[in-house]
């Protein structure tokens, strides 16, 4: 039986309880008085408590159901009134970025579709891309009163598209998919690369820059996404254009970025990914090396150890992005699936410290509007409205807040999910240490709340644990049934043996603390940082705006 299947036959019953704990009392978040924007990320070591508030917020406060679950782009928490509103880019790159994240989320959540949500989104999508053009106008105008398109959304739209399918099992989504990739290769296909960034009723409207990751280079991953759902060729073509134009113009031998890479770090981060990705599919060795030099030399810079990953590329301070810190979640994840799994290590931490410490869980700290909502703008219950969500930060406070950084956000999250623990040939690997349900081995985890994971076989597997190099192998102790002899790592390996259906292990080990010194891309002072383990328990300094992250 398929993981995805087994998961939404089991029906998961303990994300009720979630749900309903996730309206209750917070659990502590530490010894100081500061508070923290997500004191869960301490307690709690299952994905999925964050992927339900995320997908609640969705449902709940980020669409208005009075104007056809239209999209609220901004919200602003932090300065009275507060409120959230619509702008023109909310559809269909909101859109898009939404129906991706509830595809992906849902089935391992197990929870039913919202059908007005959904529908309403479907709809806004559609009606986007079904355009004379072939591609995919702003549902409202722009500033100058116009309606375009900009070939940034194309991403969106397709994943958006290609979720429905996947998920709602929606025909008119897939042709409508197929259609628009065709598009995309006819405009493409004289120069690799788009005329412009925007399309108008009259045409392109003339660009100073290139603009190469952020229209075609993010659009790689999607083209094969849809590839792998659809088999359809002309999208591996495309992204092998795409991959060959921005190779050729935004990076250098050594991984380094050009100016024609663009100031938009979320678009050079996500055509990291994307090369990647390619590299996997295609077998072709040069995509795969340069996605990783990117990773760690060319992009490094522009993020910390833990996951603040800076949104644009200038020496100035800044504020870091969800979605960007997403986009390395996800190269790490693809590359310790690729047969170099120390950087599941890289994709552990950032998860704990850089995306799980931007979603907004305490919400007392925000001004509660008695404004009543109108057409463009939501006043009410915005405390409310804001649980979830998914922030831009500073490295140790909270920034701001779109609703496009949900879409990143929560796929990251599903995507971690679903390799924390994989079954291959050699038997089952536990490559994360959060607690997950597959239909072979169940596992509960209390990191960092203490070094203690509890594993279940529910067949006779064998397992094998990658222990991060922050566990002191001295300190590994395991204990369980069918365990009859004493078990030591091997280098960062603890491997369990044959496991017979029904059987209890706990591995625990020492999470020893630390002390580091680390400067933030753009922030002149370092910061000091204590850890626990590999989890961030407290830096200094503290936070210059309402709530700290740490």
């Amino acid at each position: 039986m398929e993981r995805r299947e087994w998961l939404a036959q089991t029906g998961l019953t303990l994300m009720a309880t979630r749900l309903a704990q996730a309206a209750g009392p917070l659990p502590p978040g530490g010894s100081e008085n500061r508070t923290r924007l997500n004191p869960w990320r301490l307690q709690d070591a299952d994905l999925r408590s964050y992927m339900l508030l995320g997908v609640r917020h969705i449902y709940r406060s980020a669409i208005n159901r009075s104007r056809g679950c239209l999209p609220y782009v901004r919200f602003n928490l932090t300065e009275e009134p507060t409120w959230a509103r619509h702008e023109y880019w909310g559809s269909p790159h909101m859109v898009g970025r939404f129906l991706d994240a509830l595809a992906v989320c849902s089935p391992i959540l197990d929870l039913p579709a919202d059908r007005e949500a959904v529908e309403g989104l479907q709809r806004l999508l559609h009606e986007s891309v079904d355009h004379p053009s072939g591609l995919a106008f702003d549902t409202l105008p722009g500033p100058d009163g116009k309606r375009t398109a900009a070939l940034h959304h194309s991403r969106e739209v397709l994943l958006g598209l290609l979720g429905l399918r996947r998920w709602q099992g929606s025909e008119p989504s897939i042709q409508l998919a197929r259609r628009f990739v065709r598009r995309l290769d006819e405009v493409t296909r004289a120069t690799g690369s788009f005329p412009s960034d925007r399309y108008s009723e009259k045409g392109w409207i003339p660009s100073p820059t290139r603009k190469l990751n952020q229209t075609s280079g993010r659009l790689i991953g999607a083209l094969v996404k849809y590839f792998r759902a659809t088999r359809d060729s002309l999208a591996v073509d495309l992204a092998v254009r795409f991959a060959e134009a921005n190779i050729e113009a935004c990076f250098t031998s050594k991984g380094e970025l050009t100016p024609d890479a663009g100031e938009h770090l979320h678009s050079s981060e996500g055509t990291m990914t994307s090369l990647i990705d390619l590299g996997l599919l295609t077998g072709e060795q040069r995509y795969l090396n340069m996605g990783r030099l990117l990773y760690d030399v060319g992009l490094r810079r522009w993020r910390t150890s833990w996951g603040w990953a800076k949104e644009s590329r200038t020496d100035q301070p800044g504020r870091g992005e969800a979605n960007n810190t997403g986009d390395f979640v996800e190269a790490a994840l693809l590359l310790g699936g690729s047969g170099l799994p120390h950087y599941f290590q890289d994709a552990e931490r950032m998860i704990r410290n850089g995306l799980l410490a931007a979603q907004v869980v305490t919400t007392d700290w925000i001004p509660q509007s008695s404004l009543p909502d109108t057409g463009d703008y939501a006043y009410a219950k915005i405390r409310d409205r804001a649980r979830g969500a998914f922030a831009f930060t500073l490295p140790n406070a909270y920034h701001s807040y779109n609703t496009d950084l949900m879409g990143g956000a929560l796929q990251s999250l599903a995507e971690a999910y679903q390799a924390s623990v994989v079954r291959e040939e050699s038997g089952v690997w536990v490559n994360l240490l959060f607690s997950t349900d597959t239909p072979w081995l169940r596992v509960r985890s209390e990191v960092p709340r203490s070094g203690r994971v509890e594993l279940e076989a529910l067949q006779e597997e064998r397992v094998r644990v990658r222990l991060p190099d922050w566990i002191p192998a001295e300190t590994v102790r395991v204990q369980g049934t069918g365990i009859s002899k004493e078990i030591r790592p091997e280098g960062a390996i603890l491997d369990l043996g044959s496991l017979a259906k029904g059987s209890k292990v706990t591995v625990a080990f020492d999470q020893p603390g630390r002390r580091t010194r680390e400067r933030a891309p753009g922030f002149p002072d370092p910061f000091e940082v204590e850890w626990r383990g590999d989890t961030i328990v407290a830096m200094e300094p503290g936070p210059s705006r309402p709530i700290a992250l740490y």
